[in-house]
Order: structure tokens, then C-alpha cells, then sequence
């Protein structure tokens, strides 16, 4: 599976206003209601911030992977934010979160969320990908990105 083949260019977005999980949380919900991912914006954050309340999906040099399986999914979706830095969302390194790509899948499927977020990970441990990512200035580029990430 294709990690670009579930992302689309309108759910890639860039917002330095948002400086918080609430408002990346909210904005995520709310997009994905919008272009409809998602059943309701408010049970996706709901989702997003149990997953979050296990251990924080903050990894390293100021990337974050939030996750969640959920009935209101109702396609896997994967999506990519660049926010500010968030104040109370932080790296395992202590960075503050600045890239974000949300997973969401329906709560039946059964372990792609874990192939999905073991894929993505591997990918980022990759610092000329992380580079990339973090010089993208919109989704064409970020698509761009991941699809040549993928074909090499």
C-alpha cells in the first residue's frame, strides 16, 4: 500500500495559526467532515485525543503522527499539517510539533493503522525526507514528496 494513495491535495494543509492540539484537533475534525472522511468532526477529535491520552504521538525533529481508529472513518485517510510550533505538543526529543501527518482509518480495519504508521515512521527516520517535507510550501509539493519517497 501506497501511504500517497491515501492522501489528497485538500487535506493537505498549512496553517502556522494553529499553536495547539485543540486547534490542530479541531481543524482536522473539521476538514475531514467537510470533504467527507469522516462521519462527525466532534467524535474524530473525540478518537484523536483517546489515542493521545494513551502516550503522545509527538516523534522527533518536530514531527507528529496522531492516530486513531474509528467508527466515524469512513475511508482510510491520511493527512498532512504544518502548523506553528504547537506549545503542548512535543517530541520524545523535546522539539516542539510543527509537521503533522494525521492517520485515520475505520474502526473495522484491522491492523492497516499499524501498517500505515510503521510505514510513515520508517519513512521519517529518513532526514533528507524530513528536509523535504519541511521546505514543501503546498500539497503539490508534499504529494510530490511522497510519491517519489514511495518510487525509490
Amino acid at each position: 500500500m501506497k501511504l500517497v494513495d491515501l492522501m489528497m491535495n485538500d487535506l493537505i494543509i498549512f496553517d502556522d495559526s494553529i499553536r495547539s492540539k485543540d486547534e490542530l484537533f479541531e481543524k482536522l475534525g473539521h476538514i475531514l467532515e467537510e470533504k467527507n472522511r469522516v462521519t462527525k468532526a466532534k467524535k474524530i477529535i473525540k478518537d484523536l485525543y483517546r489515542r493521545e491520552a494513551e502516550t503522545s504521538t509527538g516523534i522527533e525533529a518536530g514531527f507528529g503522527i496522531p492516530h486513531a481508529k474509528s467508527k466515524a472513518v469512513l475511508q482510510p485517510t491520511i493527512c498532512f499539517v504544518h502548523t506553528g510550533k504547537m506549545s503542548d505538543y512535543v517530541g520524545l526529543d523535546g522539539e516542539k510539533i510543527e509537521w503533522v501527518f494525521a492517520i485515520l482509518v475505520p474502526q473495522k480495519t484491522s491492523d492497516i493503522h499499524l501498517e500505515i504508521l510503521s510505514n510513515l515512521s520508517r519513512k521519517l527516520m529518513n532526514e533528507s525526507f524530513r528536509d523535504q517535507l519541511k521546505h514543501a510550501d503546498n500539497g503539490i509539493e508534499v504529494l510530490e514528496i511522497m510519491s517519489k519517497e514511495e518510487s525509490s
